[in-house]
């Protein structure tokens, strides 16, 4: 088996002590399902726990797997090297050297300097002896017999050092051909081991041969010339008493695992669906193969999983859900770094069960999980959308960031909901949060396409992660939070954004909610909503904010007699008011009515009326459901009448109170700045061309600006084309220029807005 290091993913903080092994085991798959075809094996269930396995700490490098130990590197410090045996979990520390390697197929370790080299038996703790020799020079280790190259050049002859009676024994091997170069012991077991080299070098005739060496007579037994193209480091070897095995490259063909029957000669090839670096090992009268690298690889693969094929039928069987290094260990066993979702992160050892079938055994373990898991989360319980600007910034830490991400956020009161991809960072050696900024959107009434803002009360957010690798099932997790936040003049359903009261011709009210894109610096307006229908009663429907205490705001609407009925708010925009209560009749005096402005400085919304006469008259909220308003005060004493429209809006021009804005007759809009006492100063013209306009209503923040805003409904050929007139906070310029609010129409004419 080709052997590489391999370092765990560093997710978790803590190791547990005693960590238990599990056993993977026998599926088959039916004929036609091999890897070759792009099927999936099956994965084997897990088999009983033993408590003494020993643990692998997260981060470890292992550097190998012998037949009663592993190997490894920590983490923190890479000078230090320990060899753990698997019995009981015994560790023992290894004297540092700049180069270490386990020998194949034994408990051998290969410690070196640049000018001396040492095998060690793990085991025994013991040194079986050590040379004066250059490092460059070193071919491989099986057993206890260290392969040397003649030269630093890569040349042969090939020396074998053994322990004899007197210390190391040298033998050259016999039966190279004399320009053998670029030597090296690929793979080993049962006292024979697997040379690679080349010949032809510096010709056009440079070919790749495997041979087999008698480690007792150091002597050639077979070999074989295979084919010479591709990337060294791409190619993988395996040796077992029965068969050999190795990886080819060609092109137009793409890597295929070769398996050699040695004692009748024949031949298997199985070429993989896509070419690269495999990992390759056999087991009985089993080859088996996995991609390392697959548990962090962004798409799907055949490969990732180890795979084990039988060599005498069609079967395949999944022995992991993936590797990261393997390892010669013992005659017919393998040894693998990986993972399965039932069984977590850790070293497994690969070797045939009772019926000959491989099975995958979790020998330690990192504590880690194979599947994605939540390692923590940060969303708050509670955002007050006003102080954040309507904002919510949200993170999540998964232990591996190769998914496609999906969050949904839903208001439990409303049932509105969103759902949005989340992007993952980079996956890096530590854990990266997955960050979301929620922009405090929903889907208005669960429309896609169609959006509005977050109104108050309990959310659940969920996640759900699912592997670009397919390694493991999607993460799904949830939690909850509230949104908190001010109720507008005109916020009937408590998101925030105002929204517009529209009377069609039969008498039915329409609730229109409007929503500011800031990202797109666009207003939009959802399709109507049906408040209810027998509002054809009044002649007069007005928005009057909060006038009665309540956290929603209400409306006031005079019936065609002459009484004013309030209707107080729910916040509920699917059912927005309660019944109606009875303020007062002889209100037919007015001609026109507005409210929503503080006048009085009180911190409650007030009414203002023009009578006939062309009066202004003062209602101060009290803030009471029964008797909403104080006794009526004159503050104008005449010439109201030369307008057709006014409308509070709000503090329009920065300073503490509310101000007013009047249409005459002419189409020029004047602004009349609050005093706070009830009085206005002297008008002020904001300019001519509003006698476009139908009806002019101050929507209170639209755009979340923190200035109050003016819209302008406008019902041309039955087609609503209604504008926004953003506030600027200056009573120089109150407004910036009208923009189109972006609806959709649905075919209906409307005689009343508020």
């Amino acid at each position: 088996m080709t052997r590489s290091g391999y370092t765990a993913h560093r997710r978790l903080g803590a190791v547990v002590a005693v960590v238990l092994m599990a056993t993977a085991g026998p599926a088959v798959l039916p004929a036609g399902a091999t890897t070759g075809t792009g099927s999936l094996p099956v994965t084997a269930p897990a088999a009983p726990a033993d408590a003494t396995a020993p643990v692998l700490k997260p981060g470890d490098k292992v550097l190998g797997m012998g037949r009663t130990g592993f190997l490894s590197q920590d983490a923190d410090d890479f000078t230090l090297r320990r060899w753990t045996r698997l019995a009981d979990g015994t560790v023992t520390t290894v004297p540092h050297k700049p180069r270490t390697y386990l020998s194949r197929d034994s408990d051998i370790a290969v410690l070196q300097n640049r000018a001396t080299t040492t095998l060690r038996d793990l085991a025994t703790g013991t040194d079986l002896f050590s040379l004066s020799l250059d490092w460059d020079r070193y071919a491989g280790a099986v057993g206890s017999h260290l392969f040397v190259r003649a030269d630093l050049s890569g040349h042969g002859p090939l020396d074998v050092y053994s322990l004899g009676t007197d210390g190391p024994v040298r033998r050259t091997v016999i039966g190279l051909p004399a320009d053998a170069s670029e030597l090296f012991a690929v793979a080993g077991a049962d006292g024979e081991a697997l040379v690679r080299y080349f010949t032809g070098e510096g010709t056009t005739e440079v070919a790749k041969h495997l041979a087999i060496v008698d480690l007792d007579s150091a002597t050639i037994t077979s070999s074989r010339r295979v084919p010479a193209e591709g990337s060294m480091e791409e190619f993988a070897y395996a040796l077992s008493s029965r068969h050999a095995a190795w990886t080819e490259y060609e092109s137009g063909t793409g890597t295929s695992v070769v398996v050699l029957d040695r004692s009748t000669q024949k031949v298997q090839r199985f070429p993989m669906p896509t070419s690269g670096r495999l990992l390759l090992g056999l087991a009985g009268d089993w080859v088996t193969y996995s991609r390392p690298g697959g548990l962090l690889a962004k798409e799907a693969s055949t490969l990732i999983p180890l795979t084990a094929r039988s060599l005498t039928g069609t079967t395949t069987r999944k022995l992991l859900d993936h590797t990261v290094s393997g390892f010669d260990t013992a005659g017919d066993t393998l040894g693998f770094v990986g993972g399965t979702v039932t069984g977590g992160e850790g070293l497994y050892r690969v070797a045939s069960g009772t019926d000959g079938v491989p099975v995958a055994t979790r020998l330690a373990a990192t504590g880690e999980p194979t599947q994605v898991t939540l390692l923590g989360q940060a969303v708050p319980t509670t955002v007050d959308l006003d102080l954040t600007g309507g904002k919510l910034p949200m993170s999540w830490e998964l232990s591996r960031t190769n998914v496609t991400m999906w969050l949904t956020l839903r208001n439990i009161r409303t049932g509105e909901s969103i759902t949005e991809y989340v992007a993952q960072p980079e996956q890096g050696e530590e854990p990266q949060p997955t960050r979301f900024d929620w922009n405090g959107t929903l889907n208005w009434q669960g429309t896609p396409n169609f959006w509005t803002s977050a109104s108050v009360g309990p959310y659940t957010w969920e996640i759900s992660a699912s592997p670009l690798n397919r390694v493991g099932p999607a993460l799904k997790a949830s939690g909850s939070f509230t949104v908190t936040r001010k109720t507008g003049a005109h916020d009937y359903d408590s998101d925030g954004s105002p929204d517009i009261l529209a009377r069609d011709e039969s008498g039915n009210l329409w609730l229109q909610d409007v929503h500011y894109r800031e990202e797109w610096r666009e207003t939009y307006q959802n399709p109507d909503s049906l408040v209810g229908g027998g509002w054809q009663a009044y002649d007069r429907i007005e928005a009057s904010g909060n006038i009665a205490g309540t956290a929603a705001p209400e409306v006031v609407a005079r019936d065609r007699s002459g009484v004013l009925w309030l209707y107080q708010g729910t916040g509920n925009g699917k059912a927005p008011f309660t019944t109606r209560t009875r303020i007062g009749s002889g209100w037919q005096a007015y001609t026109l009515l507005t409210g929503g402005s503080d006048l009085t400085g009180d911190g409650r919304p007030d009414l203002v009326a023009t009578d006939g006469s062309g009066r202004l008259w003062l209602y101060r909220s009290t803030g009471s459901a029964t008797e909403p308003f104080a006794a009526r005060r004159l503050i104008g004493s005449g010439g109201w009448q030369t307008y057709d429209r006014i409308a509070a809006t709000g503090n329009l021009a920065g300073a503490a109170h509310g101000d007013l804005v009047a249409r005459d007759r002419t189409g020029v809009l004047w602004l009349y700045l609050g005093k706070g006492d009830g009085t206005f100063a002297a008008r002020i013209r904001i300019g001519g061309g509003w006698q476009r306009y139908d009806d002019l209503i101050g929507a209170g923040d639209v755009d979340r600006d923190g200035r109050p805003d003016l819209y302008a409904a406008d019902v041309n050929d039955a087609i609503p084309a209604p504008f926004l007139y953003r506030g600027t906070g200056a009573w120089q310029g109150p407004f910036h220029p009208g923009e189109g609010v972006n609806l959709i129409q649905d075919s209906r004419w409307f005689n009343l807005f508020a």
